[in-house]
């Protein structure tokens, strides 16, 4: 992921953790049928490509592709998955987050207050597309990404030094 180049695309991107959600993308793909859109879902069953009109299609589950369509999207929408929202704002994409449960509107709190997008109650498209034209990409979230190797590296290093093999006992101690 973090090797990715993002571009600007001319898409929508998105996930549905409930493929029920695909009802309301369809019919705003109805009202809007020249905005592209690829959505990911979690149905069963589902073939790699459900090519729904000339511009909108749903995607089983993949993770290169997703990330693929992720770093080339002009906006992103989904229901606050903490990976997928982390990816989004690492590639600096818009997001609208729609939340489902719990643990999804903390992810949403946060990621609105980091600036990464906005949170709704339903995937109304014409709030990301507007949201997506006064975006400003939070750039201290990646490089503190980009950090991190080497923090985790120095956190290591002096958990090493702290906890010498030497201060280990013999395994012969315990047999």
């Amino acid at each position: 992921m973090l090797c990715l180049q993002p571009e600007q695309g001319d898409y929508i991107h998105g996930y549905m953790v409930n493929a029920g959600y695909a009802d309301h993308i369809i019919s705003y793909n109805n009202n809007h049928p020249d905005l592209p859109m690829h959505f990911f879902w979690d149905k069963p069953d589902a073939p790699d490509e459900t090519k729904v009109t000339e511009n909108l299609s749903f995607h089983a589950l993949n993770d290169m592709d997703f990330l693929k369509y992720m770093s080339g999207c002009r906006a992103y929408a989904s229901t606050a998955g903490f990976e997928s929202i982390c990816e989004a704002m690492y590639l600096g994409k818009p997001v609208m987050m729609v939340p489902v449960h719990i643990e999804q509107d903390c992810n949403a709190y946060d990621a609105a207050r980091a600036g990464a997008g906005i949170v709704d109650d339903s995937f109304n498209l014409d709030n990301l597309l507007e949201f997506s034209t006064k975006y400003v990409p939070n750039r201290s979230f990646v490089y503190w990404v980009n950090s991190c190797e080497g923090a985790l590296i120095e956190e290591l290093e002096d958990k090493m030094d702290q906890h010498s093999i030497f201060a280990i006992p013999a395994l012969s101690n315990y047999f």
